[in-house]
């Protein structure tokens, strides 16, 4: 394997540039995350970027034989480790003041996965209904830290075998990467959690720039070739005789569409569309075309290689690392989306940040003697970054400061389906006991928190025959669905299935009605449709609310002509029962450190949810369907409020009862359960 070309891997200021418009475009999403809904691919230009430079160093010492991975591996820990070590460290000592101890054991569990870089296989693993909201989790962001270092430990190791064995190293990278990307669009669908953060479906990304650094490397003459001959042809085509054909408009043509490419994407992709699939095309081959344009073109040199891009670009790796703990402890700190001026400041904090650990810290130990040395020391403090983290997390993320309010951390992680009942095949179906059934519990989550009270009571001998055939987020109404949760289409079919096979008597539905049919756009449910034929409509516009309504009614008319039907209106929902807000001074937002004292006052129930409920009880009224309001037990005379007369929470977030409360007071539901 030698080099047929006269290119060498120096450094190339625009793709420090294409940095800068990568962290940019990330920084932005989160910043205004409706003003640049596609910010986020500027993580898959990352992953391009990343494939490009570390394949064309290991080709390069391959082919000179001076490989070694002791070298290569010392590189990457100076390269990664101290910035990752200040930005943990820092997180974790600003998380033992500000963290209840449930948030504070997700964070150390995070730094520790973190370090081990796995935190993206541990992300997958926490992304059920329940799980916290992204912003909630400053360690977030390294799980694309952690897809590009678990390239970094296979791919060389794939590379010197292959080198070894004589193979050639540009087919069995194509072969990698063919694979990954089918694997991306195989699994997309069925499993978009597992496709987004798991290496298998991200290598292609990272190998789409191994691909482009062994053809500079080996066949750069055939690239320079190829853009003279584009050259010749666009000068003969358009008759410009006094222009050089030198491949200068064919690289000109490249930076253009490839800006163009990445430009279309931070607009137009966004978090509704299944990503990566094939839209992250988009990205790389832009991605790809920047980088091959080279730093003559003249876009490249405008944009990319200006002196404040290639700043960025210097600095993107510790702006990366600092801008999403800072913005998500801020979500943290005001309970909500901060305000726009806070999180203005936080971003222009980032980079103060991110520039003096680039040249106080990251320039220092990169460059300079005593490498060696330098690499064993960061690999002990990255250890004991993420021992402290294990220790955190096992200890179940207790603090001084979190000690005396544990019971709202206890609270939030409050849920007990479905304990106590048992599966009888591999359907998502539950059932008090292996017998006949002769209830049915269908809905959503909001149906899943009256189990406690139906296991509590079967156990005591009292209850019937019971299935709860449930989906977090997915309403029991035909053609209703959340296209992020694809087994919402699966609901109704298994309530089919166990409706044939049993002989009941009595069906109980229940669910979030308030989001499903609420008359006002509710930010963070957008995901909601009625769909049928074609149609979509999201139900929060008039007319998807009125199909929606349409189809639920329809169907338990149909239900009642064969069995008892209950629908369990909705419980009140509201940001103010949720544990959170008791941390809240009077400020709005949660002290520094946590204090003992919580903010508590007594609230009503929300006008449109009020009207809701009203509607709902005249229409069922209206059809002879019986209905159960639990409204009157948690909102006693209107007036709702978020503690008990112990001052125990009794809801686990906005909208979901904590089983205490459902065992102790949901007796609405008895008349129907009771043997």
């Amino acid at each position: 394997m030698s080099q047929s070309s006269l290119y060498k891997s120096i450094y190339r200021s625009e793709i420090d540039g294409l940095r800068a418009f990568a962290v940019l475009s990330v920084v932005t999403f989160h910043l205004f995350p409706s003003l640049l809904k596609g910010g986020f691919i500027g993580v898959d230009v990352f992953f391009v970027i990343s494939g490009f430079l570390i394949t064309s160093h290991i080709f390069e010492n391959l082919d000179k034989g001076q490989f070694s991975f002791i070298d290569f591996f010392g590189r990457r820990i100076r390269r990664i480790f101290p910035a990752l070590i200040l930005v943990m460290s820092s997180s974790l000592a600003f998380g033992w003041f500000t963290l209840l101890a449930d948030e504070f054991s997700q964070l150390g569990k995070h730094v520790a996965s973190g370090v081990a870089f796995m935190i993206n296989l541990i992300l997958v693993d926490e992304s059920g209904y329940f799980d916290n909201i992204t912003t909630s989790k400053p360690m977030l962001h390294l799980w694309s830290l952690a897809v590009e270092e678990q390239f970094y430990i296979v791919w060389p190791f794939v590379l010197w075998l292959a080198w070894k064995r004589k193979f050639n190293l540009l087919t069995i990278t194509i072969l990698v990467a063919v694979a990954s990307f089918y694997w991306n669009l195989r699994f997309v669908k069925s499993d978009p959690t597992e496709t987004f953060f798991w290496p298998l479906g991200r290598f292609w990304e990272l190998l789409t720039g191994s691909v482009l650094a062994w053809l500079f490397l080996y066949k750069f003459e055939i690239i320079c070739k190829f853009k003279l001959w584009i050259d010749k042809f666009l000068v003969r085509i358009i008759n410009l005789k006094e222009v050089e054909a030198n491949g200068s408009i064919a690289s000109n043509l490249m930076s253009i569409f490839g800006l163009s490419l990445l430009t279309y994407g931070v607009i137009r992709i966004n978090e509704s569309l299944t990503f990566p699939s094939k839209w992250a095309l988009v990205p790389v081959l832009g991605a790809v075309l920047v980088i091959a344009s080279g730093s003559k073109a003249w876009l490249n040199r405008v944009l990319l290689m200006n002196p404040i891009a290639v700043w960025f670009g210097l600095i993107s790796y510790p702006l990366y690392l600092w801008h999403w703990p800072i913005l998500s402890f801020l979500y943290i700190v005001y309970g909500e989306t901060p305000h726009i001026d806070s999180r203005i400041l936080a971003i222009l904090l980032s980079i103060l940040l991110a520039w003096l650990t680039y040249s106080f810290i990251e320039k220092p130990i990169r460059f300079g003697s005593k490498k060696g040395t330098k690499s064993v020391v960061l690999v002990s403090l990255i250890l004991l970054v993420g021992a402290i983290g294990l220790h955190i997390n096992n200890n179940g993320g207790n603090t001084p400061y979190n000690l005396k309010l544990k019971y709202v951390s206890d609270a939030k992680g409050d849920w007990e389906y479905p304990n106590g009942l048992h599966k009888r095949d591999m359907a998502r179906v539950f059932y008090t006991s292996d017998k006949q059934t002769e209830v049915i519990f269908l809905g959503d989550s909001h149906i899943e928190q009256y189990s406690p009270r139906v296991v509590n009571l079967y156990q005591k001998g009292l209850a019937k025959e019971i299935a709860f055939i449930t989906s977090g987020g997915c309403p029991p109404i035909p053609n209703v669905y959340e296209d992020s949760k694809k087994n919402c289409l699966r609901l109704l079919e298994k309530f089919k299935n166990v409706l044939s096979s049993n002989d009941i008597k009595t069906i109980v539905i229940g669910a979030s009605f308030y989001r499903d049919f609420k008359r006002v756009h509710s930010k963070g449910t957008k995901n909601q449709y009625y769909f049928k034929d074609g149609d979509v409509r999201e139900p929060y516009y008039r007319n998807g609310q009125r199909l929606a309504k349409e189809s639920f009614y329809k169907f338990i008319t149909h239900l009642s002509q064969g069995y008892k039907v209950v629908v369990i209106l909705d419980n009140p929902q509201d940001y103010r029962f949720n544990p959170n807000t008791l941390l809240k001074s009077i400020s709005g937002k949660r002290p520094i450190p946590l204090g003992i004292d919580v903010n508590y006052s007594s609230f009503r129930m929300a006008t449109d949810q009020v009207q809701l409920n009203e509607e709902m009880r005249q229409k069922l009224f209206e059809m002879n369907i019986e209905f159960v309001d639990p409204t009157k037990l948690i909102c006693p005379n209107s007036l709702c409020s978020s503690i008990n007369d112990k001052g125990e929470p009794l809801y686990k977030d906005n909208s979901h009862m904590r089983p205490f409360f459902v065992k102790e007071h949901m007796t609405i539901l008895d008349p129907f359960i009771l043997k």
